[in-house]
This record gives C-alpha cells, structure tokens and sequence, in this order.
C-alpha cells in the first residue's frame, strides 16, 4: 500500500497478469521477482503536493551542475514527472547574483517545476522565496535543501547543517510557507536521514515540518557524513514515512528497475527521486513508468539510439547556453553516456578536449555512424 498523502490510498491491484520481462532482472515467472515488479505499479499515476498535481511519480533529483534548463527539458522529453532547478542559494538572490538569478529561470514546458533554494536563517529564505515568486514565471513548488552535506554548504549552516538545529529548521520552513501562502505555492523539503547514521533525526524532524504546512518531505536514504557512500537505508524512510501523512520521495540508489522496486517495496514510499541513476541513462524514467504499467521491461535501446540521445541533449544545451558554454557543461555527459556502450576511456577523453561545438558534433555524429555499421 503506497503513501498517498492525506487521502487513503488506492489499493493498486493487478489485473491478474503480469508480462514476463524478457531481457535481464525479472522475468523467471518466480513468484518474489512478480511481486518485487508489483512494487512499481501506481509509479505512472498522478501525487498532489499541496495544491498542485503531478502528473507521475518519478521525480528527477536536483543536481548541482547537472540540472540546468537544457537537461530538464530533456528529461521532461523522457517522461518525468517533476523537475527540480539546480540548489540556488538565498543569500546569492539576495546579493543579485547574476549567475545564482539564472538558475531559477525555466522555461513552460518544464513544469511542474521546484525551485530549491539552500539558506541558514529564516529570514533570508523567507525572502528568497518572496523574490522567486514575484518573477513573472513563478515556479510550481519552493523546495528548501536540509540535506545536501557539502562542506561549502555546511559551513555556511544551511544544507545538513540544518539536521542539528531542530528549531531553526522548523523556523526556517514555517517562514517559507507563510511567504509562498500568499502566492499559493507549496513548500517542501529535502532531507538526510539524519548528521550520522542511526540518529534518528529525520523521524523527528520531518512531522515537524509537515506540522507547519510543509506538503511534501523528500529523503535521500543516507545520513549526511555518508555522502554519496554504502548503501542507502530504505528501512529507515519507511520509519520516516510512518510519521508523516503527507507524500513522500525517496532518493538513494535507485539505478535500474530492480533496484527502484525494492526501494518502493522496502520505503511505502509516495514517488521516487532518481539522481545518478540516469546520468548517462534517461531511459530509466521510462523504464520506470513502463514497469508501473504492469508492462514488463522495455526493449532495450542500441547504442546508435543513445548516441543520438546524446546529440539531442547536446542540441539543446547549445540552444539553451550557447556553445562554448555547452561543449564545457556536455564534457562530463560524454562519459555517462558512451562509457557504458564500450567506448574507450581515451576516446572518451579525446572528445572532451575538443573545443568547438560543431567539430564535437562532428565526432559524436562519426561515433553513432559507427555503431550503425553492420
């Protein structure tokens, strides 16, 4: 039974067939591999935040670097349900930092659209808040990072940071609800499960939150000192999810159908947040939202299908940033994409020393020419 919010969730039953899944993971017809596959089923059907509903429920995590404008289009073009703009921070709106500024700025078809904004005092991102919402494309939700454990974050006592003083991180989400009130926008909140492992602090904090008007709580399955490290621990977002009655995300290790359907089956979680998972592999939205359907797995895409997916993404961050701007940004999607068809690392590298847009076009086009050969 998935968490729905505040209404009594619908019983997700399957229509008493289940598809064998006909490439890797499931598909023996052993009856745990059907029921962990069963776990997804509901992924592909509307959650409300708040006010606002969201047409599905696979959420692209927020990535410092990763999630500007151009790769959220592109994402949106493989099906995701709900976006996040880049971690902007409160204090560089407030400065008027045209960098920072440019990180709130979408375009429609990106909607629904979270901004997250990372601060350490309630004032600040009270009035962050006021300033992205008076713009003339006003974002769907305000998301407030509590989670995020860089050092260059923490020590400025936003982010993680925030885990350790209860009141202020209550403070500060209860002054962003009464700001986005005004225009109608749903706050939430992304968390650890706590500073260090096993603390604890999420399960206090997060029905906090949700007491002063927070309408979703989205947690990455790992204590901050974690990082990115080991395993997330899903058994704790269900212990979290079990205070709250408003949805859930959860984040940590949701790389391949498999893995989300344990995560769904083991957290009872609303939606799920996928992060690295998809770098270099977009494809996993979909995969996801095929699975929920009680569809099996897709077939396979080849590796001229994810050359060309490259080359679209690329098209777009040139349209969107310009090019010199997006041969440097798409350096590190060459790597997630071609590595894991066979590409070698030097070849690899050699593309991302080229630095002008048209000739790395050039070379990638020459790359999916290759895997088209018979």
């Amino acid at each position: 039974m998935w968490r729905e919010g505040r209404k009594e969730p619908e019983a997700y039953e399957a229509d008493g067939r289940m598809e064998h899944v006909t490439r890797g993971g499931f598909g023996s017809g052993d009856t745990k591999e059907v029921e962990a596959l069963q776990a997804l089923r509901g992924l592909d059907r509307p959650f409300v935040v708040g006010s606002l509903t969201v047409p599905n429920r696979v959420v692209a995590a927020p990535m410092a670097g990763v999630t500007c404008s151009a790769f959220r289009r592109h994402l949106k073009s493989h099906g995701v349900g709900l976006l996040y703009t880049e971690m902007v921070s409160a204090q560089g709106i407030l400065h008027g930092n045209r960098r920072t500024c440019e990180y709130v700025e979408f375009t429609e078809v990106e909607r629904p659209l979270a901004v997250q904004l990372f601060a350490a005092e309630p004032d600040a991102v009270a009035r962050a808040t006021a300033w992205v919402l008076e713009r003339a494309s006003r974002p769907d939700i305000i998301d407030i990072n509590m989670g995020c454990p860089a050092r260059k974050v923490v020590k400025t006592g936003a982010g993680a940071a925030l885990m350790g003083d209860i009141p202020r991180a209550v403070a500060m989400a209860a002054a962003a609800v009464r700001t986005a009130a005004a225009a109608g926008v749903p706050v939430t909140v992304k968390l650890r499960t706590g500073l260090v492992p096993g603390d604890g602090v999420a399960r206090d904090l997060a029905p906090r939150l949700e007491a002063v008007g927070v309408a979703a709580v989205a947690l990455h399955a790992r204590a901050a000192s974690e990082f990115y490290q080991g395993r997330a621990d899903h058994g704790e977002s269900a212990a979290v999810g079990g205070r709250l009655s408003i949805p859930l995300v959860v984040s940590g290790d949701i790389d391949s159908v498999e893995q989300a359907a344990i995560v769904r089956a083991q957290s009872g979680c609303t939606a799920v947040m996928v992060a690295r998972g998809m770098l270099g592999n977009p494809w996993l939205v979909g995969d996801l939202l095929w699975a929920a359907e009680g569809r099996g797995r897709r077939p396979a895409v080849t590796a001229a299908e994810a050359v060309n997916d490259l080359l679209r993404l690329f098209a777009g961050a040139r349209s969107h940033m310009g090019d010199a701007r997006a041969v440097r940004w798409i350096r590190s999607h060459l790597g997630w994409y071609l590595r894991r068809w066979g590409v070698s690392a030097a070849r690899v590298q050699g593309l991302r020393l080229v630095a002008e847009a048209n000739r790395l076009q050039a070379e990638l086009e020459a790359v999916r020419t290759g895997f088209m050969a018979p």
